[in-house]
């Protein structure tokens, strides 16, 4: 990522200076600070929550109630997807490892499984900054967008389970009706701090980060015998990834050289200069934006307002924007600067060829039921 920055300054004739600026200003970058901030507090929750055994009360609780492992494996990372925090696939890892691990998938399973269901509500969440951009600029109310792109979203729960029950192996567990209420009890044990998060993010609007200490403070007090400081310093030596957080000060620092180089404007420059088909244009901008940058918002914030005199005309028409969605996710979905893919990738150790050759087929689905609904509404 360092050496691509600086080829790319020197490719749009940046001084050294200005390169070296511009990477200083990358590092202490709010963003790049929270998004540090975000990945070190995740990193310590996980190395908390397994200390005090809440991860295996909560997988144990939910194969307690849930016959099919599969079932299990789809829900961890979609209800914690519901949470809009960067990098935020790493929260669920730990948990779908942990039943990755009992049924013996691979790490190129558990990294599909946790990858795909975290971002099946990309099209109709709205608290995702991508919606809210992609409203705004629309200017349309956002119940509208989440009305017209809600067959999206359900065709991306369809093709993942489709997927599992075509790729994972058949574990059925048992079910004790006797230990049904131990199992629920387990259960709100495991997911109460998952629950208090989102309660604290999108309920009270209280900061990510703020929330994150807030969980953590709170599970140190709970268990303040076994969370004792030679623990903690444990947690945070053995716990905390810092090859993640080098290289995601690598990609801030790539996305600030590619916007301040200009290299980020030619992509849609010569789209619209070429005289393509308006479909291939309204897909392929932010396609190539969000692959570029790995980021929803940025893909829709920077591709979208050259798109709005095609979508635009007189009012918006939300299904050719549907296009645009579902080029910015896309591209995103197979970015090398995801930072989910990038964490989740990192943590189950997994091959990216094989993650590349799973995503291709469930992304083609989803690219072609974007167009189905568009040719059925023109």
């Amino acid at each position: 990522m360092l050496i691509a920055s600086l080829l790319l300054g020197v490719a749009f004739s940046l001084s050294p200076i200005q390169i070296g600026n511009n990477f200083v200003l990358a590092l202490i970058d709010p963003a790049t600070l929270k998004l540090i901030g975000i990945i070190v507090l995740v990193y310590i929750l996980s190395g908390v929550l397994r200390k005090v055994e809440n991860l295996r009360d909560l997988v144990d609780s939910l194969q307690g109630l849930v016959k099919d492992y599969r079932l299990i494996l789809a829900f961890i990372p979609a209800f914690l997807g519901l949470i809009p925090m960067p990098a935020g696939a790493i929260f669920s890892a730990p948990m779908v490892k942990a039943i990755g691990d009992r049924v013996g998938l691979t790490p190129e399973e558990d990294t599909f499984v946790n990858y795909w269901f975290r971002h099946i509500w990309e099209f109709a969440w709205p608290l995702f900054p991508g919606m809210i951009i992609f409203s705004g600029l629309l200017k349309v109310e956002i119940q509208e967008v989440i009305l017209v792109q809600l067959p999206l979203t359900i065709t991306a729960v369809i093709v993942g389970f489709v997927w599992e029950y075509k790729n994972l192996k058949k574990d059925n567990g048992t079910i004790s009706k006797k230990d049904i209420f131990l199992n629920l009890k387990k259960l709100f044990l495991g997911i109460w701090p998952i629950l208090f998060i989102i309660i604290l993010v999108l309920g009270i609007k209280i900061d990510i980060i703020l929330s994150l200490v807030i969980v953590i403070l709170s599970l140190l007090l709970i268990n303040i015998k076994k969370l004792t400081p030679r623990t903690i310093k444990e947690i945070i030596k053995n716990d905390i990834d810092l090859g993640v957080v080098i290289l995601i000060v690598g990609i801030m620092i790539f996305q600030r050289i590619l916007q301040v180089s200009g290299g980020i404007e030619i992509v849609p420059e010569a789209f619209a200069k070429l005289g393509i088909h308006p479909f291939i244009v309204l897909f392929s901008i932010p396609f190539f934006v969000g692959m570029m940058t790995g980021m929803s918002a940025a893909a829709l914030g920077i591709g979208l307002p050259v798109l709005l005199p095609i979508i635009v005309q007189g009012e918006a028409n939300l299904y050719y924007a549907i296009l645009a969605f579902t080029g910015s996710f896309a591209g995103v979905m197979i970015s090398p600067m995801h930072l989910c893919l990038v964490v989740t990738r990192n943590y189950f150790k997994a091959d990216m060829g094989k993650i590349y050759k799973m995503l291709i087929l469930p992304l083609t689905i989803i690219i072609l039921s974007a167009l189905v609904l568009v040719m059925v509404r023109i």
